[in-house]
């Protein structure tokens, strides 16, 4: 088994062959709907009807129900939408790894599904302590993480479980049970007897329609001065200046409105004021992209739906990318998953980076992935290099090889800084050399200076005087041949957390035995112990 649900008392499982439409949800259950992987917007039939369906399904179910639906990821996006709040509460978007990737015109492998888990009732979700078994490296044989000699802390049998699970897999075309299966676990609550299964692959078939009709924009492309700037800026003003279908690349990694603590921005504004803020910068940023570009904006999975509502009225869907941004889940279901929502000006040209084919060697790296499963200690990498051994491959709509920035001697003083990577692999796909990047929340400066080391020109927009000075350092350390991605041995002052940084000390016991101890009490006790209990029963005094 792929998992491990403590204390969970599997759920029954009922087929329920009718139509939603026929179907009375009335008991407190776990109701998961099966959906057919549309691949447009344009697939699904009766689109309005469609949707009214599954309102009413969630209107009738029980107020104690969880309501999993499996679909693909533009169904999810455009139904989440338009989803009224008092109808049911979006609490996960789970990213599924496909059993048959596919590719996509002019674009990536699409290798994920959706699996959207709602609830009737507003409180946080409840569910089991569920853990996804470790994985091995097929080379080394160790496990796929390397725990930096702290795999004494975590559990025998693996981590804890987050919103992407690539540890199994779905197929569209048969019955999904390693799926059913999990939530069975999952939700295996006393509140709960069964999961109840409403296969409607066959009655919402995807309708065969013409190819899609992209809108249409002028050919006519504006130059921008031939070099690269940085402006110390409010967006609206800087963007207001640009000429229209100017910009080859636009990324955008806002303020999330989580209570970060920028340097000159309210991250926790009324929620309503903060979408029509975003609303006003997408404006902005379709109408300086060139026709045939691409707009990336990097968010949340619930944030990017909003922000699909209101790109979807002015540009074309094109790529729903995952990025499994954290090394390791560390709490119930952990949300590791990052949604980078791609829209296109009118058709999108073909992807520069897989169209082509003599890149430079840091493209080059940025478009491979490592291949599932194989571990990043250096001995190990160093030994399938000598042997030629074939590890990578190339990227496709799920990323899970680059993770956020944990260390703090490779960040600067930013509460929410990008690696580096991520932004290589994305300018990399998306751009040709000498093409214009713009970033209107460019912070520190990792989309500029990512975009300069991949000979990119760049425009990176700052409201912050603090963070500008910061990237121009940045870039004049870059001409003197400096890494700005370098160690330092400065701690930033910026947390992208409230918990205090501890100082660092000398203990008179080694930690690892400290800790060691400290699991050996839970296990006793059964839970976590309480600093009491700890003096109590441990052998070592508390200090």
């Amino acid at each position: 088994m792929s998992h491990l649900s403590e204390n969970a008392n599997p759920l029954k499982v009922k087929n329920i062959k009718d139509r939603l439409t026929n179907c009375m949800p009335n008991s407190a259950n776990v109701e998961f709907i099966i959906l057919p992987y549309f691949k447009t917007i344009e697939e699904i039939p009766n689109k309005e009807d469609f949707h009214k369906d599954l309102y009413d399904f969630f209107n009738q179910a029980n107020p104690n129900s969880t309501i999993a639906i499996l679909c693909s990821p533009i169904f999810a996006s455009d139904f989440c939408s338009l989803l009224n709040n008092n109808r049911a509460q979006l609490k996960l978007w789970i990213a599924v790894k496909l059993e048959t990737p596919f590719l996509k015109k002019e674009g990536l492998v699409q290798r994920h599904a959706a699996l959207l888990i709602f609830t009737r009732y507003k409180e946080s979700l409840r569910h089991t302590k569920t853990r996804i078994a470790y994985t091995y490296c097929p080379f080394c044989h160790k496990t796929t993480k390397d725990y930096g000699g702290k795999k004494h802390l975590y559990h025998e049998f693996g981590t804890l479980m987050s919103d992407v699970w690539r540890d199994i897999t779905v197929n569209f075309s048969s019955y999904p049970y390693d799926i059913v299966r999990r939530l069975q676990d999952l939700f295996g609550l006393l509140e709960y007897e069964s999961v109840n299964i409403y296969d409607q692959r066959n009655y919402y078939r995807p309708v065969l329609r013409p190819a899609i009709n992209y809108r249409r924009y002028s050919n006519i492309e504006n130059q921008y001065p031939n070099h690269s700037v940085l402006i110390n800026g409010d967006c609206f003003e800087e963007l207001d200046k640009l000429p229209d279908n100017t910009i080859d690349f636009c990324f955008a990694d806002p303020p999330y409105n989580l209570n970060k603590k920028y340097e000159s921005w309210n991250d926790g504004i009324d929620i309503q004021t903060y979408f029509e803020w975003c609303d006003k910068w997408l404006n902005s940023l379709a109408r300086i992209l060139k026709p045939g570009r691409t707009l990336a904006v990097l968010n949340i999975p619930q944030w990017c739906i909003r922000h699909f509502r209101h790109l979807i009225t002015i540009m074309d869907y094109q790529d729903w990318i995952v990025w499994e941004g954290l090394s390791m889940p560390v709490r119930m279901i952990m949300p590791a998953h990052y949604s980078i929502l791609c829209f296109s000006k009118g058709r999108p040209r073909p992807l520069p980076g897989l169209a082509h084919q003599n890149h430079a060697l840091l493209e080059k790296k940025a478009i491979e992935t490592l291949s599932e499963n194989y571990c990043i200690r250096s001995a190990c990498m160093k030994m399938r290099k000598r042997l030629k051994h074939k590890d990578t491959e190339i990227t496709s709509n799920l990323w899970w090889d680059i993770h956020r920035l944990k260390h703090n001697s490779r960040r600067v003083d930013h509460p929410c800084q990008l690696p580096p990577n991520f932004m290589y692999r994305l300018i990399a796909l998306f751009t040709r050399e000498n093409e214009i990047v713009l970033d209107p929340f460019n912070g520190v400066g990792t989309t500029t200076l990512t975009a300069h080391e991949l000979n990119r020109r760049y425009i990176g927009i700052e409201l912050s005087e603090y963070y500008y000075k910061l990237a121009s350092e940045r870039h004049r350390e870059m001409e003197f041949g400096l890494d700005p991605f370098r160690k330092n041995g400065d701690a930033p002052k910026a947390k992208n957390s409230p918990v205090e940084r501890l100082k660092k000390q000398k203990y008179q016991v080694s930690k690892k035995v400290l800790q060691l101890e400290v699991k050996n009490i839970s296990k006793q006790l059964g839970r976590i112990p309480t600093r009491d209990e700890v003096a109590k029963f441990s052998k070592f005094p508390i200090n």
